[in-house]
Protein backbone atom coordinates (compact mmCIF):
# COMPACT_ATOMS: atom_id res chain seq x y z
CA UNK A 1 0.00 0.00 0.00
CA UNK A 2 1.23 3.25 -0.66
CA UNK A 3 2.92 5.44 2.06
CA UNK A 4 0.70 7.13 4.30
CA UNK A 5 2.91 10.49 4.06
CA UNK A 6 3.13 10.39 0.02
CA UNK A 7 2.49 14.36 -0.96
CA UNK A 8 1.38 14.97 -4.31
CA UNK A 9 4.68 15.03 -6.63
CA UNK A 10 4.46 11.52 -5.94
CA UNK A 11 0.83 11.27 -6.94
CA UNK A 12 -0.08 10.56 -10.56
CA UNK A 13 -3.74 11.95 -11.52
CA UNK A 14 -6.29 10.06 -13.16
CA UNK A 15 -5.82 12.78 -16.30
CA UNK A 16 -2.07 12.73 -16.11
CA UNK A 17 -2.00 8.98 -16.14
CA UNK A 18 -4.53 8.78 -19.40
CA UNK A 19 -2.14 11.38 -20.66
CA UNK A 20 0.54 8.53 -20.54
CA UNK A 21 -1.27 5.88 -22.24
CA UNK A 22 -4.17 4.54 -20.77
CA UNK A 23 -4.73 2.32 -17.64
CA UNK A 24 -3.13 -0.99 -18.46
CA UNK A 25 -4.99 -3.90 -19.21
CA UNK A 26 -4.57 -6.85 -16.42
CA UNK A 27 -4.64 -9.99 -16.94
CA UNK A 28 -7.31 -11.79 -14.71
CA UNK A 29 -7.38 -15.05 -12.92
CA UNK A 30 -10.62 -16.06 -11.39
CA UNK A 31 -11.40 -14.85 -8.07
CA UNK A 32 -13.14 -18.15 -7.03
CA UNK A 33 -11.72 -20.79 -9.34
CA UNK A 34 -11.52 -24.37 -7.80
CA UNK A 35 -11.71 -28.13 -8.69
CA UNK A 36 -14.09 -30.20 -7.23
CA UNK A 37 -13.96 -31.15 -3.78
CA UNK A 38 -11.77 -34.84 -3.13
CA UNK A 39 -13.19 -37.65 -1.15
CA UNK A 40 -10.33 -39.62 0.51
CA UNK A 41 -9.90 -41.88 -2.25
CA UNK A 42 -8.83 -38.78 -4.92
CA UNK A 43 -12.44 -38.88 -6.70
CA UNK A 44 -14.30 -35.29 -6.61
CA UNK A 45 -18.01 -35.03 -5.41
CA UNK A 46 -18.97 -33.02 -8.57
CA UNK A 47 -19.51 -30.05 -6.76
CA UNK A 48 -17.09 -27.41 -7.24
CA UNK A 49 -15.72 -24.66 -5.13
CA UNK A 50 -16.68 -22.18 -6.97
CA UNK A 51 -20.30 -23.09 -6.89
CA UNK A 52 -20.90 -21.68 -3.62
CA UNK A 53 -17.52 -19.97 -2.49
CA UNK A 54 -18.71 -18.14 0.42
CA UNK A 55 -21.70 -20.17 2.07
CA UNK A 56 -22.71 -18.55 5.25
CA UNK A 57 -20.37 -15.44 4.64
CA UNK A 58 -21.99 -11.90 5.05
CA UNK A 59 -20.10 -9.38 3.06
CA UNK A 60 -21.01 -5.93 4.42
CA UNK A 61 -21.21 -3.26 1.51
CA UNK A 62 -21.34 0.38 2.04
CA UNK A 63 -23.22 2.54 -0.74
CA UNK A 64 -24.94 5.75 -1.22
CA UNK A 65 -28.58 5.84 0.18
CA UNK A 66 -31.33 6.06 -2.15
CA UNK A 67 -31.95 5.05 -5.67
CA UNK A 68 -28.39 3.75 -5.46
CA UNK A 69 -29.18 1.62 -2.86
CA UNK A 70 -32.13 0.61 -3.60
CA UNK A 71 -31.10 -0.71 -6.97
CA UNK A 72 -28.13 -2.72 -4.73
CA UNK A 73 -30.76 -4.22 -2.58
CA UNK A 74 -33.16 -5.07 -4.92
CA UNK A 75 -31.25 -5.63 -8.38
CA UNK A 76 -27.79 -7.04 -7.35
CA UNK A 77 -27.98 -8.59 -3.48
CA UNK A 78 -30.62 -11.52 -4.55
CA UNK A 79 -28.20 -12.40 -7.96
CA UNK A 80 -24.59 -12.41 -5.86
CA UNK A 81 -26.32 -13.89 -2.97
CA UNK A 82 -27.60 -17.08 -5.26
CA UNK A 83 -24.43 -17.16 -6.96
CA UNK A 84 -22.12 -17.27 -4.18
CA UNK A 85 -24.20 -18.71 -1.20
CA UNK A 86 -23.09 -15.50 0.72
CA UNK A 87 -25.05 -12.65 2.17
CA UNK A 88 -24.26 -8.71 0.98
CA UNK A 89 -25.66 -6.35 3.65
CA UNK A 90 -26.18 -3.24 2.11
CA UNK A 91 -25.68 -0.33 4.36
CA UNK A 92 -26.74 2.85 2.85
CA UNK A 93 -25.12 6.12 3.80
CA UNK A 94 -24.06 9.91 2.45
CA UNK A 95 -21.78 11.22 5.26
CA UNK A 96 -19.45 9.99 7.82
CA UNK A 97 -17.99 6.69 6.26
CA UNK A 98 -14.32 7.85 6.52
CA UNK A 99 -14.94 8.75 10.72
CA UNK A 100 -16.80 5.17 11.07
CA UNK A 101 -13.30 3.64 9.75
CA UNK A 102 -11.57 5.61 11.72
CA UNK A 103 -13.37 5.29 14.78
CA UNK A 104 -13.52 1.17 14.72
CA UNK A 105 -11.40 -1.50 15.75
CA UNK A 106 -8.48 -1.84 12.92
CA UNK A 107 -9.46 -5.54 12.69
CA UNK A 108 -12.78 -4.79 12.94
CA UNK A 109 -14.01 -2.40 10.58
CA UNK A 110 -17.42 -1.04 10.12
CA UNK A 111 -17.95 -2.30 6.40
CA UNK A 112 -15.76 -4.36 4.46
CA UNK A 113 -16.64 -2.62 1.18
CA UNK A 114 -17.19 0.66 0.56
CA UNK A 115 -18.17 3.35 -2.15
CA UNK A 116 -16.55 6.76 -2.04
CA UNK A 117 -15.82 9.94 -4.02
CA UNK A 118 -11.87 11.23 -4.56
CA UNK A 119 -11.67 13.45 -1.81
CA UNK A 120 -12.17 10.29 0.30
CA UNK A 121 -10.17 8.65 -1.53
CA UNK A 122 -7.37 10.57 -1.42
CA UNK A 123 -7.95 11.37 2.26
CA UNK A 124 -8.42 7.55 3.44
CA UNK A 125 -5.08 6.99 0.97
CA UNK A 126 -3.27 9.32 3.43
CA UNK A 127 -4.44 7.64 6.30
CA UNK A 128 -3.85 3.85 5.35
CA UNK A 129 -7.70 2.84 5.34
CA UNK A 130 -7.89 1.49 2.34
CA UNK A 131 -6.64 -2.64 1.29
CA UNK A 132 -5.13 -2.69 -2.15
CA UNK A 133 -7.18 -4.25 -4.40
CA UNK A 134 -5.32 -7.30 -6.45
CA UNK A 135 -6.24 -6.63 -10.20
CA UNK A 136 -5.06 -10.37 -10.61
CA UNK A 137 -8.12 -12.09 -8.78
CA UNK A 138 -10.29 -10.29 -11.14
CA UNK A 139 -11.53 -11.84 -14.68
CA UNK A 140 -13.01 -8.52 -15.22
CA UNK A 141 -10.39 -6.50 -14.31
CA UNK A 142 -9.05 -5.33 -17.73
CA UNK A 143 -12.42 -4.24 -18.71
CA UNK A 144 -12.69 -0.31 -17.35
CA UNK A 145 -12.90 2.63 -19.91
CA UNK A 146 -9.59 4.19 -19.70
CA UNK A 147 -11.07 7.78 -18.82
CA UNK A 148 -12.56 6.30 -15.41
CA UNK A 149 -9.71 3.84 -14.20
CA UNK A 150 -7.09 4.96 -12.06
CA UNK A 151 -3.52 4.81 -12.21
CA UNK A 152 -2.95 2.85 -9.09
CA UNK A 153 -4.76 -0.85 -8.19
CA UNK A 154 -6.25 0.91 -4.68
CA UNK A 155 -9.75 0.55 -5.35
CA UNK A 156 -12.36 -0.36 -8.33
CA UNK A 157 -14.64 2.10 -9.91
CA UNK A 158 -18.21 0.60 -10.84
CA UNK A 159 -19.91 3.59 -11.85
CA UNK A 160 -20.16 7.20 -13.06
CA UNK A 161 -22.39 10.24 -13.51
CA UNK A 162 -22.79 13.39 -14.74
CA UNK A 163 -24.53 17.05 -13.68
CA UNK A 164 -27.30 18.39 -15.05
CA UNK A 165 -29.51 21.23 -15.64
CA UNK A 166 -33.06 20.63 -13.69
CA UNK A 167 -35.73 23.09 -14.53
CA UNK A 168 -38.89 23.67 -14.18
CA UNK A 169 -40.54 23.54 -17.34
CA UNK A 170 -43.34 26.16 -17.06
CA UNK A 171 -40.98 28.53 -15.40
CA UNK A 172 -37.63 28.30 -18.16
CA UNK A 173 -38.58 29.42 -21.86
CA UNK A 174 -35.48 29.12 -23.77
CA UNK A 175 -33.36 25.62 -23.92
CA UNK A 176 -30.64 25.06 -21.92
CA UNK A 177 -27.30 24.09 -24.01
CA UNK A 178 -23.51 24.82 -22.34
CA UNK A 179 -23.08 25.70 -18.59
CA UNK A 180 -22.26 28.92 -20.16
CA UNK A 181 -25.93 29.48 -20.25
CA UNK A 182 -25.67 30.35 -17.03
CA UNK A 183 -23.81 33.51 -16.81
CA UNK A 184 -26.32 34.98 -19.60
CA UNK A 185 -29.79 33.12 -20.08
CA UNK A 186 -30.32 31.58 -17.00
CA UNK A 187 -31.94 33.49 -13.65
CA UNK A 188 -32.79 32.53 -10.13
CA UNK A 189 -30.39 29.71 -9.93
CA UNK A 190 -30.01 27.15 -7.47
CA UNK A 191 -26.06 25.90 -7.27
CA UNK A 192 -24.55 23.15 -4.89
CA UNK A 193 -23.30 24.20 -1.73
CA UNK A 194 -22.40 22.10 0.77
CA UNK A 195 -19.64 20.31 -1.89
CA UNK A 196 -17.93 23.44 -3.14
CA UNK A 197 -16.46 22.04 -5.78
CA UNK A 198 -19.25 20.72 -8.00
CA UNK A 199 -20.19 24.39 -8.34
CA UNK A 200 -16.54 25.01 -8.72
CA UNK A 201 -15.91 22.45 -11.24
CA UNK A 202 -19.02 24.09 -13.40
CA UNK A 203 -17.25 27.51 -12.99
CA UNK A 204 -14.16 26.43 -14.71
CA UNK A 205 -15.46 24.90 -17.60
CA UNK A 206 -17.28 28.06 -18.24
CA UNK A 207 -14.31 30.22 -17.79
CA UNK A 208 -12.37 30.48 -20.59
CA UNK A 209 -8.88 31.23 -19.07
CA UNK A 210 -7.55 27.71 -19.26
CA UNK A 211 -8.51 24.97 -21.16
CA UNK A 212 -11.22 22.88 -19.77
CA UNK A 213 -11.26 22.66 -16.16
CA UNK A 214 -7.51 23.51 -15.06
CA UNK A 215 -8.26 26.85 -13.35
CA UNK A 216 -9.42 24.21 -10.76
CA UNK A 217 -5.97 23.36 -10.40
CA UNK A 218 -3.84 26.29 -10.36
CA UNK A 219 -3.46 29.16 -7.92
CA UNK A 220 -4.06 31.41 -11.18
CA UNK A 221 -7.40 30.65 -12.36
CA UNK A 222 -9.26 30.70 -8.88
CA UNK A 223 -10.05 34.19 -9.69
CA UNK A 224 -11.77 33.44 -12.82
CA UNK A 225 -13.70 30.59 -11.23
CA UNK A 226 -14.90 33.24 -8.78
CA UNK A 227 -16.28 35.60 -11.01
CA UNK A 228 -17.75 33.46 -13.01
CA UNK A 229 -20.02 32.31 -10.08
CA UNK A 230 -20.70 35.82 -9.57
CA UNK A 231 -21.76 36.36 -13.31
CA UNK A 232 -24.68 33.73 -12.62
CA UNK A 233 -27.98 34.97 -11.28
CA UNK A 234 -27.97 32.96 -7.96
CA UNK A 235 -31.42 32.20 -5.85
CA UNK A 236 -29.42 30.15 -3.39
CA UNK A 237 -26.40 27.49 -2.60
CA UNK A 238 -28.57 24.40 -2.08
CA UNK A 239 -27.32 22.25 1.03
CA UNK A 240 -29.07 19.09 -0.23
CA UNK A 241 -31.06 17.66 -2.86
CA UNK A 242 -34.61 18.17 -1.50
CA UNK A 243 -33.52 21.91 -0.34
CA UNK A 244 -33.08 22.11 -4.72
CA UNK A 245 -36.06 20.49 -5.66
CA UNK A 246 -38.40 22.48 -2.38
CA UNK A 247 -36.51 26.09 -3.91
CA UNK A 248 -37.95 24.91 -7.73
CA UNK A 249 -41.32 23.61 -6.57
CA UNK A 250 -41.62 26.94 -4.77
CA UNK A 251 -40.44 28.99 -7.35
CA UNK A 252 -37.61 30.42 -5.69
CA UNK A 253 -35.25 28.84 -8.22
CA UNK A 254 -36.09 28.09 -11.58
CA UNK A 255 -33.72 25.86 -12.43
CA UNK A 256 -30.65 24.03 -10.25
CA UNK A 257 -27.29 22.54 -11.36
CA UNK A 258 -27.29 18.47 -10.19
CA UNK A 259 -26.56 14.67 -11.27
CA UNK A 260 -28.87 13.32 -13.90
CA UNK A 261 -29.13 10.03 -12.69
CA UNK A 262 -31.27 11.27 -9.27
CA UNK A 263 -33.11 14.32 -11.70
CA UNK A 264 -33.96 11.57 -13.64
CA UNK A 265 -35.88 9.34 -10.95
CA UNK A 266 -36.98 12.42 -9.15
CA UNK A 267 -38.36 14.32 -12.47
CA UNK A 268 -40.69 10.93 -12.58
CA UNK A 269 -42.66 10.75 -9.59
CA UNK A 270 -42.44 14.75 -9.15
CA UNK A 271 -45.96 16.57 -9.99
CA UNK A 272 -43.80 19.83 -11.24
CA UNK A 273 -42.97 19.23 -14.82
CA UNK A 274 -39.47 18.86 -14.48
CA UNK A 275 -36.59 19.29 -17.82
CA UNK A 276 -33.09 17.82 -17.78
CA UNK A 277 -30.19 18.84 -19.50
CA UNK A 278 -26.95 17.31 -20.10
CA UNK A 279 -24.29 19.83 -21.53
CA UNK A 280 -21.85 18.45 -23.69
CA UNK A 281 -18.81 19.28 -21.31
CA UNK A 282 -19.73 18.76 -17.83
CA UNK A 283 -19.05 17.75 -14.20
CA UNK A 284 -18.97 14.23 -13.54
CA UNK A 285 -18.20 11.92 -10.19
CA UNK A 286 -16.71 8.57 -9.96
CA UNK A 287 -18.45 5.71 -7.48
CA UNK A 288 -14.92 3.97 -7.00
CA UNK A 289 -14.95 0.76 -4.32
CA UNK A 290 -12.57 0.46 -1.83
CA UNK A 291 -11.71 -3.02 0.08
CA UNK A 292 -11.63 -1.37 4.08
CA UNK A 293 -8.37 -2.01 5.97
CA UNK A 294 -8.67 -4.89 8.76
CA UNK A 295 -11.69 -6.66 6.89
CA UNK A 296 -11.17 -10.36 6.84
CA UNK A 297 -13.62 -10.56 3.56
CA UNK A 298 -10.67 -9.41 1.29
CA UNK A 299 -11.40 -12.42 -1.15
CA UNK A 300 -15.50 -11.78 -1.06
CA UNK A 301 -14.63 -8.28 -1.54
CA UNK A 302 -13.32 -8.63 -5.05
CA UNK A 303 -15.30 -11.78 -6.20
CA UNK A 304 -18.23 -9.52 -5.31
CA UNK A 305 -15.86 -6.26 -7.08
CA UNK A 306 -15.19 -8.94 -10.71
CA UNK A 307 -19.35 -9.85 -10.00
CA UNK A 308 -20.23 -6.11 -10.50
CA UNK A 309 -17.69 -5.72 -13.31
CA UNK A 310 -19.06 -8.26 -15.24
CA UNK A 311 -21.44 -7.38 -18.61
CA UNK A 312 -24.44 -8.49 -17.45
CA UNK A 313 -24.11 -7.19 -13.82
CA UNK A 314 -23.06 -3.35 -15.13
CA UNK A 315 -25.90 -3.31 -17.93
CA UNK A 316 -28.70 -4.62 -14.84
CA UNK A 317 -27.01 -1.73 -13.16
CA UNK A 318 -27.93 0.62 -15.82
CA UNK A 319 -30.70 -0.71 -16.74
CA UNK A 320 -32.13 0.23 -13.16
CA UNK A 321 -30.32 3.43 -11.76
CA UNK A 322 -29.40 5.90 -15.07
CA UNK A 323 -25.58 6.06 -14.57
CA UNK A 324 -22.52 4.99 -16.62
CA UNK A 325 -20.98 1.81 -16.35
CA UNK A 326 -17.51 1.06 -16.53
CA UNK A 327 -17.74 -1.90 -18.94
CA UNK A 328 -18.12 -1.01 -22.39
CA UNK A 329 -20.27 -3.60 -23.48
CA UNK A 330 -23.26 -2.56 -21.03
CA UNK A 331 -26.39 -2.65 -22.21
CA UNK A 332 -28.14 1.34 -21.39
CA UNK A 333 -32.02 2.03 -21.57
CA UNK A 334 -32.54 5.23 -24.02
CA UNK A 335 -32.56 8.21 -21.55
CA UNK A 336 -28.82 7.41 -20.51
CA UNK A 337 -28.17 6.81 -24.10
CA UNK A 338 -29.46 9.88 -25.10
CA UNK A 339 -28.04 12.22 -22.02
CA UNK A 340 -24.71 10.26 -20.87
CA UNK A 341 -21.28 10.25 -22.42
CA UNK A 342 -20.89 6.67 -22.65
CA UNK A 343 -17.79 6.66 -24.99
CA UNK A 344 -14.09 6.65 -23.90
CA UNK A 345 -14.00 9.29 -26.14
CA UNK A 346 -17.04 11.50 -24.81
CA UNK A 347 -15.51 11.13 -21.31
CA UNK A 348 -12.83 13.24 -22.25
CA UNK A 349 -15.37 16.32 -21.57
CA UNK A 350 -16.61 15.08 -18.27
CA UNK A 351 -14.64 17.02 -15.61
CA UNK A 352 -14.19 14.29 -12.51
CA UNK A 353 -12.37 15.90 -9.99
CA UNK A 354 -8.88 15.13 -9.06
CA UNK A 355 -8.49 15.97 -5.02
CA UNK A 356 -5.13 15.26 -5.11
CA UNK A 357 -4.30 18.05 -7.49
CA UNK A 358 -6.61 20.54 -5.40
CA UNK A 359 -5.77 19.70 -1.73
CA UNK A 360 -3.03 22.18 -1.32
CA UNK A 361 -5.98 24.85 -2.35
CA UNK A 362 -8.75 23.41 -0.33
CA UNK A 363 -8.79 25.46 2.51
CA UNK A 364 -8.55 29.06 1.09
CA UNK A 365 -10.87 27.88 -1.71
CA UNK A 366 -13.08 26.94 0.95
CA UNK A 367 -13.56 30.09 2.82
CA UNK A 368 -13.91 31.98 -0.43
CA UNK A 369 -16.74 29.94 -1.22
CA UNK A 370 -17.89 30.75 2.31
CA UNK A 371 -18.02 34.69 1.34
CA UNK A 372 -19.43 33.93 -1.94
CA UNK A 373 -22.58 32.06 -0.87
CA UNK A 374 -22.79 34.84 1.97
CA UNK A 375 -23.59 37.42 -0.02
CA UNK A 376 -26.26 35.54 -1.91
Amino acid sequence: MPNAGMNRSRHVSRREFVAAGGAVGVAGLAGCAGGGDSTPDGATTGETESDAPFRNKTLRLSTWSGANATVFEEEIKPVYEERTGGTLEIVPGWSQILAKIRSAPPDNPPYDLTVVGDRQHYIGLQSDLWEPVDYGNLENGDVIKPEIQREDPISVPLAYGVMCYAYDNAAVDWQPDTWADLTTEAEDVALPGSYWTNSMQMAAIVSDAQPFDDELYSAEGHDAIFETLKSIDTAKFYTGAQDMWTAIDQGVATMGQYFFAYSLKKSQTESTDIGLHVPERTTGYIDDYHVVRGTDRKAMAEDFLDFMLSTEMQSTFAESFNMGVVNPDAEYPEATRENVPLSNEALKDVSFLEWADVSEYASELNEQFKQLKANV
